[in-house]
């Protein structure tokens, strides 16, 4: 079973492969000399502690780059595996780099500061072959033997001659490793609130954010229901799987958001364009939803004039509508109307439909001269 394997506190080595290999640390051991003989800074570790539903993700300063890239999606896929198989507490994934360490992290294990040692470029060694190398190493060292003068020993009587002393050797002095500068810790929630704020181009939409440490952040839309109505809520979360090899960005624009007192890039946002095909059908799709039908002829004239539709005098109702939906001109031919050859319901539905009062007494004649008037 699973759960048998897993514990509380559990340290992974992370090979430059992917593979993880659980280290036989216990979180004594791994406090003794304020983490210094676990916490490698040519390594990787991934750090379990269920009891504060944490997973550290430690990044030493001389690991390699590939470990780095990889660990967030080996720490994702080790939290599903605990969750699911050993009915562990859903954990959060924090990442650590070794100088710039959280004091959330430092607080949980009460570390203490420690110097970062200088950023060496060195082959990758694996985790596993990391330790055997090291006490190869010092137990050569131990070996070592110092060597003193091998000439002959000084005289006061000028007897001896002293050894020829050779023309002194050129040595050159190594220069000094230049001082890396250490890149501003940034506020990840604070930026990406910076970032949020801009609004985006009609054609576009928001995708991804790729902030200043190189994390990539994509939106998690969060349903909940208040009141028994439901609400969404857009949150920004690191993405944990991320396809290997080159990516390419089809449709997508790019914008740099730049510190201008360090000059460095805080962050990188990603949009990608939108279909303006679809836009236009969906708008035509909700014109077509309305029922105009239902409209007065001067509810629909009044549309016209907000959205400066014109409206020739002589369109009746159904043409006003075909206007509207964004149909095709109809032609009208002027011809005088014989107002006295409609009908009294005729001439009644006119009124009505042009808001033109009617009193009860009113003739067909009366009817005849508003709608004229009317007209005119």
């Amino acid at each position: 079973m699973m759960s048998e394997i897993y514990e509380n506190f559990m340290i992974f080595g992370l090979e430059s492969t992917g593979e993880k290999v659980k280290l036989d640390i216990s979180e004594d051991t791994f406090l003794l000399n304020n983490g210094q003989d676990v916490l490698d800074p040519n390594q990787v570790l991934i750090i379990v502690k269920e009891g504060l539903r944490r997973i550290y993700i430690w990044k030493g300063v001389n690991s390699h780059v590939r470990k780095k890239f990889i660990a967030s999606r080996i720490a994702a896929e080790l939290q599903n595996d605990l969750v699911v198989n050993s009915h562990f507490h859903r954990c959060k994934i924090i990442s650590v780099d070794q100088g710039d360490e959280p004091n959330e992290f430092m607080r949980a294990f009460n570390f203490k500061t420690a110097e970062v040692p200088e950023i060496l470029e060195r082959n990758s060694i694996e985790f596993k072959h990391l330790h055997q190398s090291s006490l190869k190493e010092s137990a050569e060292t131990k070996d070592k033997k110092v060597h003193g003068w091998q000439g002959p020993p000084p005289t006061l009587n000028g007897d001896v001659k002293s050894t020829l002393i050779g023309k002194k050797k050129d040595y050159v002095i190594a220069p000094k490793p230049q001082q890396t500068i250490k890149p501003p810790k940034l506020d990840n929630k604070k930026l990406i609130n910076k970032i949020v704020k801009n609004k985006v181009p009609a054609t576009f939409k928001r995708q991804n954010l790729i902030l200043g440490n190189f994390q990539i952040y994509g939106a998690a839309v969060k349903k909940a229901k208040v009141f028994g109505k439901e609400i969404e809520e857009t949150e920004w979360e690191p993405v944990s799987s991320i396809p290997e090899g080159p990516i390419e960005l089809k449709d997508r624009t790019i914008r740099l958001y730049v510190d201008s007192n360090s000059g460095s890039i805080e962050g990188i946002e990603i949009l990608q364009k939108l279909d303006t095909s679809k836009i236009e059908e969906k708008i035509i799709e909700e014109k077509d939803e309305i029922d105009y039908n239902s409209w007065t002829v001067k509810k629909l004239k009044l549309y016209c004039k907000e959205n400066n539709i014109s409206v020739p005098t002589s369109y009746r109702k159904a043409q006003i509508i075909n206007l509207i939906r964004g149909g095709p001109l109809q032609e009208i031919t002027e011809q005088p109307l014989d107002y006295n050859k409609w009908t009294v319901k005729k001439l009644k539905e006119y009124c009505i439909e042009n808001d033109l009062k009617v009193l009860a007494s009113y003739r067909k004649a009366d009817l005849v001269k508003l709608v004229k008037e009317h007209k005119k």
